[in-house]
């Protein structure tokens, strides 16, 4: 008889069990997702500020009235003589 108990109780330890496992694993995803959310927040404000307005700007090449845009290439060609030796110049 008590061996027939004991077999009863198996299956709803193991749903118990695997109940917490989950439980658990819901627990971390809602953790994870809290410390994204509050990334987010984070970049919104800096998103709403004249600065991060500006910067974006710059990126897409806007300039401001009155101000002068220039054009700087070859870099690549300038940092690697650069590293060839000191002075370098490119023509």
């Amino acid at each position: 008889m008590l061996l027939v108990v004991a077999v009863g109780y198996v299956q709803p330890l193991r749903a118990y069990r695997q109940a917490e496992d989950d439980v658990d694993g819901r627990r971390a995803q809602v953790e994870r997702l809290e410390q994204r959310n509050v990334r987010l927040e984070q970049h919104l404000e800096e998103a709403e500020t004249n600065e991060f307005i500006e910067r974006s700007a710059r990126r897409l090449g806007l300039v401001k009235p009155g101000e002068r845009l220039f054009v700087v290439t070859g870099l690549d060609r300038w940092k690697h003589g650069r590293q060839g030796g000191a002075g370098t110049r490119i023509p």
